[in-house]
């Protein structure tokens, strides 16, 4: 059995013979193309979250509209808890 998902039914798919097969079509197919995971260093997530909550700190500094302030201060109460769930390794 292989890692990779027959494109029409998603079953796993089978090498036999040299051939890949899917069990449910009993024949030939195409696998599903293999996503790669971007996969970043929790410390280099970390700078990426705080550059963003320093620049969302420099925007609410000269924002005076009560509803843009809102929506800025919900963004990085967000972040702050991501950065908080990145220590605490939740």
């Amino acid at each position: 059995m292989l890692s990779q998902h027959c494109q029409i039914c998603k079953s796993p798919l089978f090498e036999f013979k040299g051939k890949i097969i899917c069990p449910i079509h009993g024949e030939k197919t195409k696998a599903e193309p293999e996503t790669k995971k971007l996969e970043l260093p929790h410390a280099e997530i970390e700078h990426i979250l705080s550059e963003k909550l320093a620049s969302l700190a420099e925007e609410l500094r000269g924002e005076n509209k009560k509803d843009e302030m809102n929506r800025i201060l919900n963004l990085m109460k967000s972040i702050l808890d991501l950065l908080e769930k990145l220590k605490t390794g939740q």
